[in-house]
């Protein structure tokens, strides 16, 4: 069995759309190395490209439908208000569980959706829980969170009350991001000096954050990009990807020459241009109904007026004069992004689709026996209801450019498989290669409009990066997928390949010579949950999130 010790970077939303412009300008040194020293290819991400799903799909090796996780949120089948998802939604073993298992020892920093961490061989820092405050019991083991905060002070993972959505903070964000991305770094290099280690994760966030905020900056092409403000922002992207660079050369500084090293992103991105409305497209077909009567017209209509005077006050130029925190409250409070409160003014009881959440790019039917209201019989009229949307669908057009606005549009059988299939959209589409976004908002005049809140989005394509002891130098691989990368980092450890895994082993990476020696093997499973105590949000950690959720514009 080999003893090779493996370093995984992961970049959210890194993407060789950025990379490798930035790396044949010089300016990429240790990205370079790491593709010319090793293998490397573009990463197909899930089907939607979004962060859980396709995170724990990099975790266990499976598609959605064996693991159960397909957003940010949990089906809506137990009530259309859905709770925010945590690790104890994963029904699929995790690397780590696995690699504890065979007596490695784990250390895992940032990974999304890890919280509540399991119980492994060694130590898990969570990542991506917006809103949560970190405390004792955060990490395992334990008391670990508080042995980082005695040592580096305050470690923040809970991106949401960064956000700097209107312009003049901006330059306030940039900072904030930079200092913890110094923090992240300075406790990464502790704890690989710190604890013995097997396998090491990090994931690395800023760039995703950066890149769906600043994307307009650096983009001519963009329908936001302003002139006068890209001499200022255009080189905000480039400079995150310098300091993620910098940070591996670091990390590369500390390895032996045997360590193998594997680079990963969950997805990529690219520009996002407009919004589609899919639930008011929904509603001029007649399938879906708002409650009748001019009450609950009132209680939608009114928070999006107030919303709006709120954001013209807080707009550049105009003199702020309510405190910050004052301003957040009253803007969650009637904030109309949050899609999640649609439920209130929707009639279920006439109601055959709706819109999945932003993050998803979906819809579902409001099926009789699995929503908590719904009217559409399963069987033949499910079909015909599912069959007449997608065919209506496919015939939209953006009025203003003419082109049809619907690349793809699946049915969930058609992308998915596993015990969990059922907890998926209905439909799952892609919209103008990435370009257009389906949207649950209901307020909005025009079915698209130009989406103000970020100026990128994610793309199926991430990057995958391996090299080390008997891997390959300086070649391109093809057809990589992000649940190939659990099995082929548990065949570089020399451990079985569990038989129920979706993914492959990405065995055109290694040496004729490392192959001969060490022949895949697998192992019988079968489907298990995952080991630690799932654990459930309170109420207030439930609202923290959501409201972090919002805005970062993940609700929507």
């Amino acid at each position: 069995m080999k003893k090779d010790k493996i370093f995984v970077i992961g970049i959210d939303s890194g993407t060789f759309d950025v990379i490798t412009p930035l790396a044949k300008e010089g300016h990429l040194p240790n990205f370079t190395r790491l593709v010319k020293e090793g293998c490397s290819g573009a990463l197909e991400s899930t089907i939607p490209p979004v962060t859980p799903p396709a995170w724990v799909s990099f975790m266990t090796g499976k598609n959605p439908g064996k693991h159960g996780v397909f957003d940010f949120y949990a089906s809506p089948f137990f009530g259309y208000e859905r709770p925010v998802l945590h690790s104890g939604y994963i029904k699929a073993r995790t690397i780590w569980s696995l690699l504890s298992e065979a007596n490695k020892k784990i250390g895992v920093i940032n990974v999304p959706i890890t919280y509540p961490p399991e119980k492994v061989n060694g130590f898990i820092i969570p990542g991506l829980q917006f809103g949560l405050d970190v405390n004792c019991g955060f990490t395992h083991p334990p008391e670990l969170i508080k042995k980082i905060k005695e040592k580096f002070g305050e470690y923040h993972v809970a991106y949401g009350n960064l956000m700097g959505v209107y312009s003049h903070e901006l330059d306030n964000y940039i900072a904030q991001w930079d200092r913890i991305h110094k923090k992240r770094e300075e406790v990464l290099f502790y704890l690989m000096d710190e604890y013995s280690w097997d396998f090491f994760m990090v994931v690395f966030s800023s760039i995703d954050l950066i890149q769906h905020r600043f994307w307009k900056y650096s983009d001519k092409t963009h329908p936001r990009y302003d002139p006068d403000k890209a001499k200022k922002y255009a080189s905000v992207i480039p400079d995150f990807y310098k300091k993620i660079d910098t940070s591996i050369g670091k990390i590369l500084d500390r390895l032996n020459d045997s360590t193998k090293v594997v680079v990963v992103s969950d997805h990529g991105m690219g520009p996002e241009h407009k919004a589609f409305y899919l639930n008011k497209w929904l509603m001029k077909e007649g399938l879906l109904r708002l409650k009748r009567g001019f009450f609950p017209f009132l209680r939608f209509k009114l928070p999006h007026i107030v919303y709006k005077v709120l954001k013209k006050l807080k707009h550049p130029g105009i003199e702020w004069t309510i405190p910050m925190n004052s301003y957040r409250v009253l803007k969650d409070l009637v904030d109309p992004r949050d899609g999640l409160k649609l439920s209130y003014f929707i009639d279920w009881t006439r109601t055959k689709a709706y819109a999945a959440n932003y993050t998803e790019q979906g819809l579902y039917i409001n099926l009789k026996g699995r929503e908590p209201m719904g009217i559409v019989e399963p069987g033949s009229e499910y079909e015909e209801i599912r069959d007449f949307i997608r065919d209506k669908m496919y015939q939209i057009v953006d009025p203003e450019t003419g082109q049809k606005v619907f690349d793809k549009i699946y049915k969930k059988e058609e992308i998915y498989h596993g015990p969990y299939i059922n907890h998926a959209p209905d439909l799952s589409f892609v919209m103008r290669g990435g370009t257009y976004l389906s949207h649950r908002e209901i307020h909005y005049k025009k079915l698209f409009r130009t989406d103000d809140r970020n100026s990128a989005t994610h793309r199926m394509n991430g990057i995958f990066i391996i090299k080390g002891d008997g891997i390959k130098k300086n070649v391109t691989l093809e057809g990589c997928k992000i649940i190939d990368v659990a099995p082929t980092i548990l065949y570089a450890t020399g451990l079985p390949v569990p038989d129920d895994m979706d993914g492959k082993v990405l065995i055109d990476a290694f040496e004729r010579k490392f192959i001969n020696e060490y022949p895949i093997q697998y192992s019988s499973t079968s489907e298990t949950s995952p080991s630690h105590d799932k654990g459930i949000y309170s109420g207030e950690e439930s609202e923290k999130i959501k409201e972090s959720l919002r805005d970062l514009g993940y609700i929507g």
